[in-house]
């Protein structure tokens, strides 16, 4: 089955997440992504838990790629890297800005031999504003734009939100700007995507923006997994486990307030008003009874409550599988790695990578001598340790 962007090519030649997973979310679209790393792999091939001889991120971030090993740095890397702009649709990169101008492949250089690129620069801070030399990562842009400040519990120090939002939020919303900009480009003309981590962590924020526009920012400090304009709202003890417990409507709270037995006609501001009482009728409630089976009686009810489950039953769960969510996949050099397949779904009910993920210049002949028509130069390349 045919996918959306096929025929469309792009050259990743970014690190970590915020890039890479983007130009990631692509090729799971159909994108023909090229994976440019340098010689001796990109970053998170040798960061943390491994399949094979290659770190776990790189294989979720970088399945659905090609893979070439090159030396940009190198007149003859640049060389090479800038015939296959040429050939490309896209460029990603995440790179500390200047670096890809520091080695002549930036955005100038790609328009010129491309006068129709979609260049996508994805960094902390974005291409201006005073914090845009910063160096960042998740973990610093959680902390400046105000995810940190916002999670955790009354009282407590400021945490960072569990997984990377802000790489995660950034590389997504790239994806879909890069290909509005193809979109755009029918036009002839080159464009340029200029995603912030920062950006997206503040964009996050977005129902508590009036507060903290309106003075009331005090009230947003650490609220653990409660809400300031809603009750109840927040997780509640139960025999074996936590149930979470969502209340927004005054369609939810009055079968609540039958379990409960209080008044159904407290409107949200009531509800807010009494929120002690309601939490304490709640956790007294809960305290007799599983998670599940609060959680089931809730639901059956008409109010949005869930268990919180622990990782490993969420990857047991028969809604993931469902929905095609998960996959053991056989590598022939890696082994058997577990992934989460892609969360686009777009009529073709395989979610499982139509590409599995590269080993380090694994596709280097095939791009650079058969694409790029350069097949007289590939033992040079090598020979001058340009290509791998």
């Amino acid at each position: 089955m045919s996918k959306p962007l096929d025929g469309i090519r792009v050259v990743d030649i970014g690190i970590s997440t915020a890039g890479p997973f983007g130009a990631r979310l692509l090729g799971d679209l159909g994108a023909d992504v090229i994976k440019v790393e340098p010689l001796d792999g990109e970053n998170t091939r040798s960061l943390g838990l491994r399949y094979g001889d290659t770190g776990y991120l790189y294989h979720v971030n970088n399945y659905n790629k090609r893979s070439l090993a090159l030396q940009v740095q190198h007149p003859r890397g640049r060389d090479v890297f800038l015939d296959l702009v040429a050939h490309a649709d896209v460029v990603i990169e995440n790179f500390a800005i200047g670096t890809m101008d520091k080695w002549g492949i930036g955005y100038a250089a790609c328009r010129r031999v491309n006068p129709s690129i979609v260049y996508c620069s994805v960094k902390g801070f974005g291409e201006s504003g005073p914090l845009q030399h910063l160096r960042a990562f998740d973990t610093v842009t959680q902390a400046l734009c105000g995810i940190m400040d916002t999670t955790g519990k009354p009282g407590d120090p400021p945490l960072k939100a569990g997984p990377s939002v802000c790489d995660l939020m950034g590389a997504a919303v790239s994806s879909m700007a890069v290909m509005a900009a193809l979109v755009a480009r029918r036009e002839g003309e080159s464009q340029f995507v200029d995603t912030a981590l920062f950006d997206m962590g503040a964009f996050a924020l977005t129902s508590l923006w009036p507060l903290a526009k309106g003075g009331m920012a005090d009230a947003l400090h650490r609220i653990g997994n409660g809400h300031p304009l809603q009750a109840p709202f927040g997780d509640f003890g139960c025999i074996d486990a936590r149930v979470m417990v969502t209340v927004t409507e005054d369609s939810h709270w009055r079968p609540l307030a039958a379990l409960l037995e209080l008044p159904p006609a407290w409107d949200r501001d009531a509800r807010v008003a009494h929120r002690n009482r309601i939490d304490a009728a709640l956790a007294a409630w809960c305290s007799t009874r599983d998670a599940s089976d609060a959680a089931q009686a809730l639901q059956a009810a008409g109010v949005p409550a869930a268990p919180v489950l622990d990782l490993a039953q969420v990857a047991a769960s028969p809604q993931l599988a469902a929905r095609r969510m998960v996959a053991d996949v056989a590598h022939p050099v890696y082994g058997v790695v577990p992934l989460i397949n892609t969360p686009l779904a777009t009529g073709d009910a395989d979610r499982a990578p139509w590409r599995l993920q590269p080993t380090l210049g694994q596709h280097g002949d095939e791009i650079v001598g058969g694409l790029l028509g350069r097949r007289d130069e590939l033992a040079a390349l090598r020979a001058e340790g340009v290509m791998g």
